[in-house]
């Protein structure tokens, strides 16, 4: 029967992944799981014990168990599946920013007694690892960035020293609320979408659209970000002018209460951002512009 944890361990994300690789992607061929431990530097008692839970899960089936070896192993073939999604989501940016702006997120809830919640301390949790592969310092930092965009997290000192993430984190009453709410953060804010983006109110002229405050000072944000990270994105002088450009115009569309204005805005700085160079401000600043069309509906 297999448990009630949805989420694989550090080892076992790694162990099917290993698998998947050893056995040329296919199911059902068993695998030599000794090399395994010796590459992760884990004893065999260790590894036993994943391929256990893998077991327990439905993942695996277990070939030959000798006393002081791992036993062969192969994936069954929801086992096959399941890796080959870890594979992809593991080259995805968009799937590893999503988990770092949680993973940040449960961290920061976790420790939030802390007198002081050093960004570089989360590299010691196991928040830190994405399907088995531990997050890079410029995905956790863009990650809390994002999040202080968002308005669910403190942050100031925020940078990167060498390989070091600097900066300290303090999650906000807001940060709190999704936390307390145990929902991850996009069913969270989706839900805040709900309740706050947009009003509808009949009136004799009928259905009239208002956004909300908590638009307006996204979309601010995102234009102080668009200022701020645009010179890095590796544009040409003109392309950059008109980005800052529609950022501006952006501001003014939310402060003058103009949602048609303002979702044209937002989609044609999106197209924009989607044809710069892949760094991590440009997924910054889209996951950003994502939430203020969100908030939009």
């Amino acid at each position: 029967m297999a448990h009630g944890r949805t989420e694989l361990g550090r080892y076992e994300a790694r162990l099917l992944l290993w698998l998947l690789h050893e056995s040329g992607h296919r199911p059902d061929v068993p695998v030599r799981t000794a090399a395994f431990g010796l590459e992760q530097n884990k004893p065999p008692l260790g590894v036993s014990a994943v391929i256990a839970a893998l077991a327990d899960r439905g993942l695996v089936d277990v070939h030959r168990w000798p006393e002081h070896t791992p036993a062969d192993t192969s994936l069954r073939p929801e086992g096959h599946r399941r890796a080959l999604r870890l594979e992809r989501e593991r080259r995805d940016p968009g799937a590893r920013q999503e988990y770092a702006e949680n993973a940040v997120l449960r961290w920061a809830f976790e420790h939030r007694g802390d007198e002081a919640l050093l960004l570089r301390d989360f590299f010691v949790a196991d928040h830190v690892f994405f399907h088995g592969d531990a997050l890079r310092a410029g995905e956790v930092l863009a990650a809390a960035r994002s999040l202080r965009a968002a308005g669910l997290l403190g942050l100031t000192g925020d940078g990167i020293d060498g390989d070091v993430v600097t900066g300290r984190a303090e999650l906000t009453e807001r940060g709190l609320d999704c936390g307390h709410a145990g929902t991850g953060l996009a069913e969270f804010l989706r839900q805040e979408r709900e309740r706050q983006s947009t009003y509808r109110i009949d009136t004799i002229q009928g259905p009239v659209t208002f956004i909300s405050n908590s638009t307006v000072t996204y979309a601010g944000t995102l234009a102080d970000e668009l200022a701020g990270l645009g010179p890095r994105l590796g544009l040409d002088e003109e392309r950059l002018r008109h980005l800052l450009r529609q950022g501006d115009e952006l501001r003014r569309a939310a402060e003058e209460g103009r949602p048609g204005r303002l979702r044209a805005l937002v989609d044609r700085i999106r197209e924009e951002l989607t044809s710069a160079p892949d760094t991590t401000g440009r997924q910054l600043l889209l996951d950003m512009a994502r939430q203020v069309g969100g908030m939009l509906g």
